[in-house]
């Protein structure tokens, strides 16, 4: 059990400190409906640390996060912008486009890098067995800092993510704010991309969001049945991977759907919240 805790423990607390704000952030993306902007912003987090590689850098230098970071703000302008034609041509297939051409030219700029398919299961599945405890200090500041800025700002947010219509009737320069969360969310991304990989920061930030709307519709107890499901999912994800010996991102992953299953299946017998 203590040679299993020395190995899995910077990765159960980095995912612990990647469920702290993702999970918030994944309430305003389901309430916008706009489901798969996170993976579309991670694939472009994952073009940018992909381009880097090309100019040899080194990969614990800054120089990842600030190629991943330049090309998600690409992602946050365009999103942000885009809100005002959503009644004439769904954000969601702008969200799909980016997607699909960022993970287009990945694969392009992938054939030309050495390494690069296990590069892309990098990008896929993350290193997350990997993490050391420099990098959950790193995390941990880093989501700190930008949690404080989330919620110095999370009245404006909310009032934009649950009440758009009545957001931009009331208020001026809501692309400029929309940008902003946009940006916010960008750097999370960013940062949270390089360790987990992009389907395990899909998770985090969706199912937990999901999970807790069969049960209640208020915030703060979404929050908390979100922060549970996402430590659940760690510790179940992280042992299946200890014992069977199983590719770490992808358990967790399987955990999230597995308790997204067993939580619709007891939606059947426990009624909904306010």
């Amino acid at each position: 059990m203590s040679e299993a805790l020395y190995f899995l423990g910077p990765a159960l607390v980095m995912c612990l400190v990647i469920a702290a704000i993702h999970v918030y952030l994944g309430m305003h993306v389901l309430r916008r409906e706009v489901i798969f902007v996170d993976l579309s912003l991670a694939q472009l987090a994952a073009l940018g640390a992909t381009v880097s590689t090309l100019f040899h850098v080194h990969h614990g230098s800054a120089v990842p996060y600030l190629f991943a970071f330049g090309f998600t703000a690409v992602g946050a302008v365009i999103f942000a912008f885009t809100r005002k034609s959503r009644k004439q041509v769904s954000q969601e297939a702008i969200i799909g486009i980016v997607y699909v051409v960022a993970s287009a030219v990945t694969v392009l700029v992938l054939s030309r890098a050495p390494h690069g398919a296990e590069h892309m299961k990098d990008i896929l599945v993350g290193t997350l067995l990997l993490t050391t405890w420099k990098q959950v200090g790193f995390v941990t500041v880093a989501y700190a800092v930008l949690g404080i800025a989330n919620g110095l700002l999370a009245r404006r947010f909310i009032e934009i993510s649950w009440e758009p219509d009545e957001a931009e009737q009331k208020r001026r320069h809501v692309a400029w704010w929309d940008l902003l969360f946009y940006l916010l969310f960008g750097v999370v991304i960013t940062i949270s991309v390089q360790v987990a990989g992009i389907l395990l920061v899909f998770s985090f930030l969706i199912v937990p969001a999901v999970t807790s709307r069969l049960f209640s519709v208020r915030i703060w107890p979404r929050l908390l049945i979100g922060w549970g499901i996402a430590i659940l999912a760690s510790i179940l994800g992280l042992a299946a991977s200890w014992l069977w010996d199983l590719p770490t991102g992808a358990a967790v992953v399987a955990a999230f759907g597995l308790l997204l299953a067993m939580a619709a299946l007891a939606r059947v017998w426990v009624p909904a919240r306010g």
